[in-house]
């Protein structure tokens, strides 16, 4: 065995879905903790996409529209089964790649 085998160590990389979508929304979003992913916007008595992104401290960062709705969208289309229409929405947490429901 060469002696510099571990001078260059590989990334680990994510294995299942989650870890792989958190691992992409952590490079897009590099301050973010949690994600928030609501279907009905707090200012909308209509289904509307909202999104609130949360730092470690817990303060909310800014997303551009844009970039917040391909966000929501991918996180409601990796987690199907989460019952997305019947609550009040989910919080994904970046570090753990965990869904949760949001307290009401």
């Amino acid at each position: 065995m060469s002696p510099t085998t571990d001078c260059n160590p590989k990334p680990e990389i994510a294995s299942g879905p989650a870890e792989r979508l958190a691992a992409q929304l952590a490079s897009m979003l590099p301050k973010a903790a949690v994600v928030q992913v609501r279907l009905q916007g707090p200012r909308t008595l209509w289904p509307h996409l909202g999104l609130t992104v949360l730092n470690s401290g817990g303060r909310t960062l800014r997303v551009p529209r844009a970039k917040a709705l391909t966000i929501a969208r991918w996180i409601i289309r990796s987690f199907p089964h989460a019952g997305w229409a019947a609550s009040g929405g989910h919080a994904f947490d970046l570090r753990t790649a965990e869904l949760r429901g949001l307290e009401a």
